[in-house]
């Protein structure tokens, strides 16, 4: 499995500088997302990626939403809801390769909930074949750049309605 960085975007958005867009996003995406899903997160630090997901979190309905924090640390954290979300942090890579290889990849990626994978380009061998890639950047200009790729494409068509937002 590659990140498709190459391929031409399913769709791109300037946000304002301002988190709530940020999370108001990550909402819309979470409110389309199924069990069985999953979505690869990617950006520089600070570039939102924990702010989407609480948004995403909401979208889904989870329980407590505002209790969506970093997983660096701890590598996955569980959300409840009535369709779970896996919060996993690839950002110390070599830790949670340790655990997939140790048995993590089916709970990690279990068909019965969505996972979310900040840093997802820094364990590219785990992820499944079909992802949303979703990256998050900081321009010069003030902002957010997000960009999304369906992998493979067309696997999630809700993403056409990005661009009306």
């Amino acid at each position: 499995m590659s990140a498709p960085q190459e391929s031409q975007p399913d769709a791109t958005i300037d946000l304002p500088n301002d988190p709530l867009a940020t999370e108001r996003l990550g909402e819309w995406v979470g409110e389309r997302l199924r069990p069985g899903d999953t979505v690869a997160l990617s950006g520089t630090l600070g570039a939102g990626k924990t702010t989407f997901v609480r948004g995403l979190a909401r979208g889904l309905d989870i329980d407590d939403p505002d209790a969506v924090s970093s997983p660096t640390y701890l590598l996955v954290i569980e959300h409840d809801g009535e369709v779970p979300l896996l919060h996993a942090d690839a950002y110390l890579p070599a830790k949670l390769e340790g655990f997939l290889d140790d048995g993590g990849l089916e709970y990690l990626f279990d068909p019965a909930k969505v996972v979310v994978v900040e840093w997802a380009e820094l364990v590219l061998k785990h992820l499944p074949e079909r992802v949303l890639w979703i990256e998050l950047s900081v321009p010069p200009e003030l902002g957010r750049k997000v960009t999304i790729r369906s992998q493979p494409k067309g696997d999630f068509p809700w993403v056409a309605d990005f661009r009306t937002i």
